[in-house]
């Protein structure tokens, strides 16, 4: 589709966004970034689950976008009916979740949009979750992504690979498809 009937169809089309597949080199024990945004380590996200490594480990991300990407090859092995969180499980067998925000479980779904269904085989770029970020600090709740490996001690080592030369307020900024973690 060209830019102009991108233009033409903007809110008048009967089917829905969906975001073009990002593209990105990939390497099979390596978990990228599923959107661009300011990094906050795992410690430092508000929620005391999340945060002590209960759900595995990984970095948060305030986000700067309205989709989540898929952060490596691999099969959707978990969604919410809500849409605010999917589970992927890597060529390599790593178990990744994506979680957006904090408490919008509550929220019933409204803000968020999925684009793939349990069982789907995606590739590392396939767009997985649209998200609305003014929804999500309108209900009161905090925007943050968490990405997270919870199965790290059954696949391996967790290298923090995340590496940034561009910092916001002493913090790196990362955009999709940057290395997060790798699996050694």
């Amino acid at each position: 589709m060209k830019l102009w009937d991108k233009i033409r169809k903007t809110g008048t089309s009967e089917e829905a966004y969906r975001p073009e597949q990002a593209t990105f080199a990939v390497r099979p024990d390596t978990v990228y970034a599923p959107v661009s945004g300011v990094l906050v380590s795992i410690e430092e996200i508000n929620d005391e689950i999340v945060s002590s490594k209960l759900l595995g480990e990984g970095y948060g991300i305030l986000p700067v976008g309205d989709a989540i990407y898929a952060p490596t090859d691999g099969r959707v092995v978990m969604t919410t009916v809500t849409n605010h969180a999917i589970g992927l499980l890597t060529t390599t067998g790593a178990e990744v979740i994506i979680h957006i925000g904090l408490g919008t479980v509550a929220m019933n779904g409204k803000g968020f949009t999925s684009y793939v269904n349990q069982g789907d085989e995606v590739r590392a770029g396939t767009p997985l979750i649209g998200f609305d970020s003014a929804a999500i600090k309108d209900a009161g709740f905090e925007d943050v992504v968490t990405v997270v490996v919870s199965n790290a001690p059954q696949v391996g080592h967790i290298e923090y690979a995340a590496v940034s030369n561009t910092l916001i307020g002493d913090r790196p900024l990362v955009k999709i498809g940057d290395p997060l973690l790798v699996i050694r």
